[in-house]
This record gives C-alpha cells, structure tokens and sequence, in this order.
C-alpha cells in the first residue's frame, strides 16, 4: 500500500450531496448524452403529459394570471370591478363604525358561509362534468391546502386550460402566453396569505379611487361635476369666430351700476359693463353679470379646497356672504374683466391672496384637463379605449403658459410668490431653485422681518412699500407646477405662470414690438416671441405704483399679449382650441388691474387693451371728507385751501391736448406772471407730470426771468447731491421757487421746510400726496381773497389748485365724490372754491 495523498481523502462531489432533492422527472446522468430512442421518446411524452408537481404548480399560476389579463382586458370592466369593490369596502367600513360588533361578526358569518357554498356546488358541478376522473396527486395536495384557507375566509380560485411544459420543468409559452419568471421574490408574493392580501388590496383600491379624483381618471364623475365650472364652459365648451368678433366690437356699451347694498355700506361703487349678447351662442355661457356670479359658488379644486379650509384661507372664513373680498373672488372666478380701485396697504396682502388663489385654481385645471386628456388619448392609441371614434381635444394654446401676473417691484413677486406658496395643496412639498429665488428676490437690507409698531407709526404708506424688501423694479420669473413638485426659474415655453414686471418683460420683447404703437390692430402685427400668445389671465398689482414708474412699459406688455405669433415651435397644433387658430384670444383673456385709485390712463389702458367677452366690472371706492376718506379731511395745519377751475369759459369738448394748453396758459398768465411782478420766497410748485415740468422749468429759467426770479428744481432725475443743495437753498430763502414733481417725492417723500405757499400746477395722481404736501406747510393767519383767488394770498400761508372737469376721479379722492361732481359741473356758478 503506497503512501497516502497529499491533501487527504478525495472530496466527494457536489452532484452526490444533492442527490436527495434530485425532482422526479430528472433525467440520469448516464442518458443525458445518449441519443434518445423511440421507447424515451414515448416516456417522456408521457411525463410531459402528465407533468412534474413543480411544473403543474406553475402551470396552474400562468393560468390564474392569464384568466386575470383576460378580466382587466378592458377598461370599463375595470372600472365597474374597482368602483363595486370599493363600494364594498365603504360599507364594510361604515358597518365597522356605526353598528355593533355581533351584527358585524354575523354579517361576516353569512358572507363565508355564502362563499362556501358556492365553492362547493362549484366543485359538484365540475365533478359533474367531468364523470368520475380521479384527481392526480398534486391536485389531492393543492385540495388539502384549499380547505385550510377556506376556513380563513379566502375564495378558491377558478381553473383553466392547462399549459403545457417539458421534461426540466420550463414553460411552453403557446400563442399569448407569458412566461413566468422563477424567482424567489414571485414565490414568495404568492405565498402571502390570504387576509393580508385581501387588506392590501383593498388600500390599493381606495388609493385608487383618490387617484382618480386628483388626476381625472374617473372622467364621467368629473364631467358631471365640471358642467358649471366657468373655467370648463369658457375653455372647453365655447366656440368664438372672426364673424362674432366683429359683431362684438361693433357694439357699444356703457357702463352700469350694480345694486350690491353690503359694498355701498363698505364705500364701494360697481359698475358693469357686459359683455357677448346672447345672440353670439358660442359664447352664450360664458357671460354672467356680477349679481349673478356673487349668487354661485366658486368652483374650487377639490384638493385646494381642502387644503384652503385646513389652513383657514377658504371663502367660508374670508368674510360674510357679500363681503368685499369674497364678491372680489366670485367675479373673478366668472373670468370677467376686474379694475379695483380700492386698494391700499392695509388690504395689499389679501388683495394678493385672492388673486394668487384664483390663479392657482385656474392652472390647476388647466394642468389636471390636459393630464386627462393624455390618458384618453394613450388609451385609445393602446386600443383600450371604448370610444370607437376619434374624439379631438382641444384643451392648450400656442404655448404653455397661461398666467401672467405683472408687479411692479421684486418686494412685490416674493409676497405674491410667498401667498402662493400657503395655497398650495399638501402633497405639493418639493420645490427647485427655491433657494435661488429668496436669494434674488429677498430682502436687500439685513433687518428683522418683524418690526415694532412704534416704528412703523411714524412711516407713511409708501416709505412701508419700499421698507418691505428688494426694490428692483427689473425682473422676469417662470413658474411651473407638476403634480408634486413646483419649479422656480423654468422656461417661459414650459411655465404655467410668468412673474415680471413690465420693464423686464418690455426687454425680454425687445424692440420688434415698437411696431405695435404704428399698428391700428395687434392682429394685423405678429411677433417673434411667442409666450404671451396663449395668456388666459392677466394680474396687474398695484397699477398706481406703475403709473409712477413709466405707464408706457405696461401699455406695451399688454398689447403684445395674445398677438399671432410668427412660429410655435413648441405647441401640438391637434389640441389647440379653434379661437387659438383664428387668434381669437384676447376674446378670453381676463385682466384684472388693483389700483389706488380710478386713472383715466388706467380706463384707457383697458379699454384699448381689453376685449374680454365676459365683461368688465369696476369697484370704485367712494371718498367722503365726513368720514375722513378724502384727503383733505386729513390736512392738520389752518390753511387757506383753494381749487380753482381752468376750463370754466371752454364751452366746446374739452380733450386731452386742449387740457394741457388751458392749463399752461392759465399758470402763466394767473400765477407766473404775478410772480415776476411781485417776487416772493418760500413758494414751491407741485407738478404732477414730467413733461409739464420740463415745460414749467424752461419758461423760470428763460434768460430774461431768470434775472426776476429765481428756482431750484427737484425732480426724479436730480441727483443726491443737486437735491440737497436745492433744499438747503430753498430753506434759507436764497431762492424763490422750488419745481417739485410727485414721481420725485413718490421716491423719496422728504419733509421739505420753509414753505410757505403751495401752488399745484395740477392734481396730484395718489390723493395721499395732497394731504402730505399740504401738512408741510406752518400754521399761521392767512389773509382774504380775491376773485382770482391769487393776489391776496401772496403776504399769507396757502395752497391754490388749478384744476379742470377732466381732473373729476382726482378731485374725488381729494374733495370727497359729491364736493368733486359738484364743482366740476359743466356750468358751474365760480370757478373758484375755498376749502379752509
């Protein structure tokens, strides 16, 4: 016997220790190889046919998952299976609630014992047809295991046709059959047991069901629910052609008052003026007056609703039933055209509120239409679909944002931004470049954001504007909205809402839009930049600052919105709603303007920029010195205070460009002329427009008056150091006239000293500057006065206005509605009027 082997006895091989779990249609190692003769070959058909109890079992798994593809082939059956189960688990849930525990458990009692009957007649019926066939081992053995889960409440499932599989037990995939991969992860699924299934299904079928609610799968039930949404009969269910827009433009309409007696009591005037006849019946619906639209309830979505009500900011809790704020939203929510002059810093911020909720509703809606109709239209390109015709969905414009909300400074679009943010529905929580915008829109000075209110008593209204945080009038943001996430900074062809202010976006127009001005109609003009051609809803913030910063740049935003664009390379020319194609839609767009006050620039710009089918509808608030709305009620010094009218011998129609003539001449002569034959101090000019100014300031510093009278000027263009030389001057008497205008102290509203009379080259535009400006001036004795309201006054303290009929919406801020109709009557008995 020779010496033993390195390394030991010879391992034994892995073949011989799984020998015991060797299946028992394995073949011998020794046949593998072997060419196969006609008696194998007659063997293993006869194992095929019978098969291995690995391979009945996964025949029997592919038979139970094609019966179920067969079941969910389509989606009505689908539907009517999901809409029973969950009315099954609803009641299941209501019976666990409000009934007792017996009648529960015997209500459960009667289900199983229902269940096994029908599994056993199920079973005689099937022993029926198929005579006495005794059942294989395998079958005895799956049976064993049925009736132990038929004794926890799970149904047997039905059989069917058996699928064939070879000798290793692998599938024989005939016709559509799928094969089933074996994993331990699909073993192991099947082997959950039958509660936790039935109890995960049931959530599945519940989330489901809320599924369908937020994105539209369930369109019937949606559909029924959307037949009053104003948003859904404007965007979806109208019709608008060239012919109806023609009819439309030709006729003329004036503006009428609306009985709402809870707004008369709050000081508020609304006037409407309607919209389409009723003859222009694809736009037959769309049109509702204020007191009808204050009567509905706005059509919020489901999931803002909801969200709005647990944080406190629904309608239920905004005010009463005919509060201001709530009839505000109503009328916005019937997409008519809105121009509130009530605006203030009191009410800035729920001003904002209700137009961010109104926005957020409407692109909520828009998003959830298109979502739905993608899903109709994947459905019926997969043949799933029970619509046997093609059915057009025209739910998008040339572009996709629909929403353009104008601010006036970057304080401004981060309130609005943040009032947004507090609407949003709770399964919104991801946000991108979130941080990047409060990092360009965010506060310029490191101050606490909440100050003391000793602080900000002693502040007037507009030093708070420019106190809340970034003034940067220069801006331009995209916002996009997904189901979970909100994107900051998105491109304009892929945001829902663009947040700009009008200079931003008159350099992001550039100058192809120059062309507009030249142009009698923007239909006629078509435009490179296609973004603002499918705007739904225009929200202009705080129109009276704008008017401060240069009333051109919104003019010529609002102009170029809905104009026909050259290209769009981005739209899906199947969906585009027909009014789009004609270039119809500035028919359906909603502007809404928030102002200080009503401007006849601002009635201007809607009238030449706004054609909304709908509508317009005007809150004007009501000035009355009584109850100390009108500015001069708030005048502290005794001073002489005189309104006189220029135009009193104008008897023919008075315009624009006449107005300017009258009054320069009228200054001229009344108040300049006087001036340089009796030259006095301490006397500043408050002039309202710059273009007056300059006109002003040439004729003081003419060469030959400039010898007679001297003047310092202090206007939005003065630099830092000019102005205080020109304040310290005036002061100390070295000069006599100080050329003052309103955008120069809208700016920087200093307290100028040593005034002693003030003279108004014209009204001022926010009616707070009045008694501002007037509570500059000391207290003292003032003298009498002439007819001309001019010579006496000169050794006194006073303040002389020059006004016309066209200064009528600025004299009531100041005077108070009555007072101002009063004196600007046509054939008034004086020009003249004392206020003291």
């Amino acid at each position: 016997m020779g010496p033993p082997r390195k390394g030991g006895d010879k391992k034994k091989k892995g073949s011989r220790k799984r020998k015991a779990t060797v299946w028992d249609d394995a073949e011998p190692k020794d046949k593998q190889d072997a060419v196969p003769s006609e008696t194998d070959a007659k063997k293993r058909s006869s194992v095929r046919s019978r098969g291995s109890m690995m391979g009945q079992w996964k025949t029997q798994k592919v038979r139970e998952r094609s019966k179920e593809r067969k079941f969910f082939a389509s989606v009505d059956e689908k539907k009517r299976w999901q809409r029973e189960r969950y009315e099954e688990t609803r009641a299941r849930t209501f019976n666990a609630i409000y009934k007792s525990k017996d009648v529960v458990e015997d209500e459960i009692a009667m289900v199983k014992d229902t269940l096994e009957s029908e599994a056993s007649e199920g079973e005689e019926d099937d022993e029926a047809l198929d005579g006495k066939k005794k059942k294989s081992l395998f079958d005895e053995f799956v049976d064993t295991f049925k009736r132990d889960a038929k004794d926890h409440g799970v149904e047997e499932e039905p059989e069917d046709e058996e699928v064939m599989v070879d000798e290793n037990g692998e599938i024989v995939v005939e016709d559509d059959a799928e094969v089933v991969e074996e994993d331990g992860k699909e073993e192991e699924k099947d082997g959950v047991n039958g509660a936790d299934a039935l109890e995960k299904e049931c959530e599945e079928q519940i989330a489901a069901m809320e599924k369908d609610d937020e994105e539209g799968v369930d369109d019937i039930h949606e559909e029924e629910e959307e037949q009053e949404d104003p948003y859904r009969r404007r965007f979806l269910l109208s019709s608008f052609s060239e012919q109806d827009a023609t009819k439309f433009d030709a006729t003329r309409r004036k503006f009428t008052k609306v009985g709402l007696p809870t707004l008369e009591d709050e000081g508020y005037d609304v006037t409407y003026r309607k919209g389409a006849d009723m003859d222009i019946q694809g736009v037959a619906g769309v049109v509702m007056a204020p007191d009808v639209a204050v009567k509905k309830k706005p059509c919020v979505r489901s999931r803002l609703a909801v969200t709005w009500k647990q944080r406190g900011l629904d309608l239920e809790t905004m005010g009463t039933e005919e509060s201001v704020e709530r009839t505000l939203f109503q009328v916005m929510s019937a997409y008519a055209d809105v121009i509130f002059a009530g605006q203030t810093y009191e009410n800035t911020a729920t001003v904002r509120r209700l137009s961010a909720m109104h926005v957020l509703n409407h692109v909520l809606k828009a998003r959830d239409t298109v979502t739905r109709n993608n899903e109709r239209i994947k459905k019926h390109e997969a043949g799933k679909s029970s619509e046997e015709e093609d059915r057009e969905y025209r739910d998008q414009g040339f572009c996709r944002a629909t929403v353009l909300v104008l601010l006036p400074l970057r304080s401004a679009a981060m309130a609005f931004v943040d009032q947004l943010l507090r609407l949003l529905p709770a399964n919104m929580d991801t946000f991108h470049n979130k941080d990047r915008f409060f990092s360009e829109f965010g506060s310029v000075k490191d101050t606490d954001e909440e100050k003391d209110a000793n602080e900000r008593d002693g502040k007037k209204e507009w030093q708070r504007v420019f106190d809340e945080g970034n003034n940067d009038d220069c801006f331009q943001l995209g916002v996009s909205f997904s189901r979970k996430a909100v994107r900051f900074y998105s491109e304009y062809h892929h945001a829902d809402i663009i947040i700009a202010s009008p200079l931003g976006l008159r350099q992001q127009l550039g100058d192809e839009v120059a062309v507009l001005d030249d142009a009698e109609s923007s239909a006629d003009v078509k435009l490179s930049s296609d973004f603002l051609s499918t705007i739904e809803i225009c929200i202009v913030d705080s129109a009276s600052l704008m008017t401060m910063q240069n009333l051109e740049h919104l003019r010529t935003v609002l102009r170029a919105t809905n104009v026909q664009p050259k290209e769009a390379p981005n739209a899906d020319f199947a969906r585009v709603r027909e009014w789009n194609l004609a270039f119809l839609g500035m028919y359906f767009r909603q502007t809404v303007l928030f102002a200080h006050g009503v401007e006849p620039t601002l009635n201007a710009l809607m009238n030449k920029t706004c054609r909304n089918v709908s509508g317009v509808v005007k809150f004007v608030r009501c000035y009355d010195a009584a109850d100390g709305t009108a500015s001069v009620s708030r005048v502290v010094p005794q001073v002489k205070q005189i309104f006189q009218r220029v135009d009193l011998e104008h008897h023919k129609r008075l315009t624009a460009m006449d107005e300017v003539e009258l009054r320069f001449n009228y200054f001229k002569k009344h108040v300049f002329e006087p001036l340089l034959d009796h030259p006095r101090k301490n006397v500043l000019i408050f002039i309202p427009s710059y273009f007056d100014y300059v006109r002003v300031r040439n004729l003081f510093n003419d060469t030959m008056n400039k010898k007679l009278i001297r003047s310092v000027q202090c206007c939005e263009y003065t630099t830092s150091k000019q102005v205080s030389r020109a304040r310290t001057t005036f002061f100390h008497g070295h000069c006599h006239v100080m050329l003052y205008t309103e955008r120069f102290h809208f700016y920087h509203q200093y307290q100028i000293r040593g005034v002693h009379q003030l003279i108004w080259y014209g009204l001022p535009v926010i009616g707070d500057f009045y008694a501002e400006m007037m509570n500059m001036l000391p207290s003292g004795d003032t003298t009498g006065h002439t007819d001309d309201g001019f010579t006496d006054t000169m050794d006194g303290k006073s303040s002389i206005a020059l006004f016309t009929r066209l200064d009528l919406l600025r004299l009531q801020r100041i005077v108070g509605n009555k007072r101002a109709e009063r004196m600007c009557q046509p054939k008034a008995a004086k020009p003249t009027f004392l206020f003291c």
